[in-house]
């Protein structure tokens, strides 16, 4: 996972560009339709006024398209996928990364179902998600990762049953959280871990063999 990777943003001078993957300064246009034969390069944006958007990347040249601040082109992941997300709960993350800019909804809906694949990957099968959360509390999971995947489950919710909470779903600000939550707990729960354990595997075996008897 990327942790210097910015989603594409109107309010941002910089973000990640889409096409070549850089951090990189935007060059911004716009183009406003009053009418059929009335074209304006000016910012102005409202009610009643048709305008395009395009975002130059000052690297690449890859050019990033709204229209009517509805973010359109090109189909992009909002934040890479942690490489040790499980593939199961990797596929559904990828599927909402690239309907989050189109339907909120759905890509939250999807997100909520990948917490409950990554609860399995982790060896919890209940069939009430809340159960396989808290089993993962007693087995020692960190109040802020619990917290995380509560905002994931509660959200994702919502988006297949509204108005059980006051959250706008419809959001692309709201989508892009979960996908950023999702691969914080990927990071707390699967890499962090695999990580410590390399480190420990690395050690000499005679301060391997200290360690476990100090904690016998």
């Amino acid at each position: 996972m990327n942790k210097n990777y910015i989603s594409p943003d109107l309010s941002k001078e910089s973000f990640t560009c889409p096409h070549c993957g850089t951090l990189s300064l935007m060059r911004y246009e716009y183009i406003g339709y009053d009418g059929p034969d009335a074209v304006s390069m000016s910012p102005r944006r409202g009610s009643g006024f048709e305008y395009v958007i395009i975002a130059s990347c000052l690297h690449c040249k890859g050019k990033t398209i709204w229209i009517n601040d509805q973010y359109v082109y090109p189909d992009i992941v909002a934040e890479e996928a942690n490489p040790d997300m499980p593939e199961p709960v990797k596929q559904l993350y990828n599927e909402a990364g690239l309907i989050y800019s189109k339907s909120p909804r759905a890509a939250c809906a999807l997100l909520r179902l990948g917490i409950d694949r990554l609860c399995n990957e982790l060896g919890e099968n209940d069939r009430d998600i809340n159960n396989n959360i808290g089993a993962l509390v007693k087995r020692g999971l960190a109040q802020s990762v619990q917290q995380a995947l509560g905002v994931v489950r509660v959200v994702g919710n919502k988006a297949v049953h509204p108005g059980q909470i006051d959250f706008d779903v419809d959001d692309v600000g709201t989508a892009t959280m979960l996908m950023r939550l999702l691969n914080i707990v990927v990071e707390r729960m699967i890499t962090e871990p695999n990580e410590i354990n390399s480190l420990y595997q690395g050690l000499p075996s005679s301060v391997k063999e200290s360690i476990e008897k100090r904690d016998k």
